[in-house]
């Protein structure tokens, strides 16, 4: 019984290594993926707002 119960406990030690390896490997390289910013020609140039088309007037909402 205590051989199966050391044997369990070294099973679960390995298991949390082994998942905390892939972790730090798995966010390692999203580090990659943040250096792909859009060119310069697609940035709004600063100062300027960009105009939300998807926003519609409604003049029923007020109820006057």
């Amino acid at each position: 019984m205590y051989f199966m119960r050391r044997s369990f406990a070294f099973a679960m030690v390995a298991l949390l290594a082994l998942t905390m390896a892939l972790a730090v490997l798995g966010c390692g390289a999203k580090k990659e993926e943040s250096a792909a910013t859009p060119p310069p020609a697609e940035m709004t140039p600063p100062g300027t707002m960009m105009s939300d088309s998807t926003m519609t007037s409604d003049s029923t909402a007020m109820g006057h």
